[in-house]
């Protein structure tokens, strides 16, 4: 049929660096009016692949046809005359600039001496029309949230008239409001003829959207898109090589309380939170972007100081004043943005492990290094983190690696409460479940974890009980067993419904 017949094709497609081959061999076909599925684990060749569709990389081998005619995709600028439009999870936007400015970036309406400003609004205007967006021409594009910009690069593609579309962890700072937003507008475009080329961790939002998906593993095609069934046991079997449990929860909460939270309030939206923690409980937070959720964990850390409240850990009342107040009780924090607040990407990954237990290492005025080594790659190697993490930077490493990092790092230094904001956010199933695995660890030596995740299923799965968090505060406190997802998503329209 002819709506089948390939815009865009990747043939043979090899791409290779030193001491490895991040693209072997791979083929892929791209179709008009469908959202197709790039997946497969972190270190699998997808950004390497999408690179060379973008124009950044040159294959070494194969070819790349357009409307069945090989193209050469020599840059980016070269990319995007052809009709391909890639949106990073770190967008490529000025965000000093209005959103018309930014849409028209590059390619702005008028002659060399004078830009016609009212051509640039109304034509902006009318993309973001067409797609359905209310976002005012004029407003500055650092004001906007996550999801304004993002869905001005959407536009920026539209006004380029992009036949291809690629979105990269499109989803990862949304709440589920705004990816529904998104999707909806991609179904759109889909309809409109357009291709998008979608990449994601999130496998349930993907079988959800997708039309079809191309799997990669070890920079390899393992299953294509007439082979692969949009399930996610399927998906998750094509990947790993194997079917775990999606959620290999262990079930060890006990009674004994680990920590105390008594009608916290802060100056950053906590207003009043209270519940407990026992030794080896998971306990969820749930809540959507904005509902006091990260604030709690901040305030948890010592970031943000109490104006009221009390919290006690093993029954010892803390005054928490800064986060070394709160690494010294034995309370540890791995953020939302592991990359900005979690990571020193000018230190090794060990250093990263051994830097919040300094206090292990010292003697005297001096560190001893031969400890430190001793120490931090004792837990790389029980939490199968790369062997290169020990002398390698950390920015070169895996996501699912970095994220491990953090969480070794408060092994090091003998946490005992470990608040993990988004802990699988931007990672792979692998490495996913290398985390949940992580925390089945943590509750087996009597650790307490209170995890915070949009992720509905993974929060539902992985906690004992759950939080619902509103306005800063804990309006219901539920078993997780009694839970389902309905429930979670309708708590995220209406948060108060649970405290009946």
């Amino acid at each position: 049929m002819e709506e089948s017949v390939p815009v865009w094709e990747l043939r043979n497609v090899t791409k290779r660096f030193p001491g490895v081959v991040a693209n072997d061999s791979v083929s892929l076909s791209l179709v008009a009016g469908r959202i197709h599925g790039l997946l497969g684990e972190n270190g699998c060749g997808k950004s390497t692949l999408v690179k060379v569709l973008c124009g950044v990389h040159q294959p070494d081998s194969g070819e790349i046809l357009c409307a069945g005619q090989p193209v050469v995709l020599s840059d980016p600028i070269a990319a995007r005359r052809a009709g391909i439009a890639t949106v990073f999870q770190e967008f490529s936007l000025v965000q000093t600039l209005s959103v018309a400015e930014n849409i028209y970036l590059g390619r702005l309406p008028g002659n060399r001496w004078r830009i016609d400003w009212p051509a640039m609004r109304e034509g902006a205007r009318r993309v973001l029309g067409r797609i359905h967006v209310a976002i005012d021409p004029d407003a500055i594009v650092g004001e906007l949230s996550t999801a304004g910009q993002q869905l001005v690069e959407i536009a920026k593609a539209i006004a380029a008239n992009a036949s291809m579309i690629i979105l990269d962890e499109p989803t990862t700072a949304l709440g589920p409001d705004e990816i529904a937003e998104l999707h909806r507008l991609l179904l759109r475009l889909r309809d409109d003829g357009r291709i998008i080329l979608y990449i994601s961790h999130r496998l349930d939002e993907v079988v959800e959207l997708v039309d079809e998906a191309t799997i990669l593993k070890d920079g390899r095609v393992v299953s294509n898109a007439a082979e692969t069934p949009v399930e996610i046991s399927a998906i998750v079997l094509k990947m790993v090589g194997r079917v775990d449990e999606h959620f290999p929860k262990a079930a060890n909460a006990t009674s004994d309380a680990l920590l105390d939270v008594r009608s916290i309030h802060t100056s950053n939206r906590v207003a009043g939170a209270s519940f407990t923690v026992g030794r080896g409980e998971v306990f969820g937070l749930g809540g959507v972007l904005g509902s006091g959720r990260t604030e709690i964990a901040r305030a948890l850390f010592g970031v943000d100081v109490l104006r009221q409240g009390e919290i006690r850990l093993r029954g010892k009342s803390l005054k928490l004043l800064s986060s070394r107040d709160a690494i010294a009780a034995g309370i540890a924090l791995v953020p939302e943005n592991r990359k900005s607040d979690g990571l020193f990407f000018n230190f090794s990954g060990l250093e990263n492990i051994s830097i919040a237990g300094l206090g292990r290492i010292t003697r005297g005025a001096m560190l001893d290094h031969a400890r430190e080594r001793r120490l931090a790659h004792g837990l790389i190697r029980s939490l199968r983190i790369t062997p290169t993490a020990g002398t390698a930077l950390v920015g070169e490493l895996s996501g699912g690696n970095q994220q491990k990092i953090v969480i070794a790092r408060w092994l090091f230094a003998e946490a005992e409460l470990f608040v993990l904001d988004e802990p699988t956010q931007g990672i792979d199933v692998g490495a996913k479940i290398a985390v949940y695995q992580l925390i089945n660890e943590l509750t087996a030596a009597g650790k307490g974890v209170i995890l915070i995740s949009s992720d509905y299923d993974e929060l539902l799965a992985m906690s004992d009980r759950i939080g619902i968090v509103s306005r800063g505060r804990i309006v219901a406190i539920r078993d997780a067993r009694s839970l389902d997802k309905a429930d979670l998503v309708k708590a995220s329209a209406d948060q108060e419904e649970l405290a009946a």
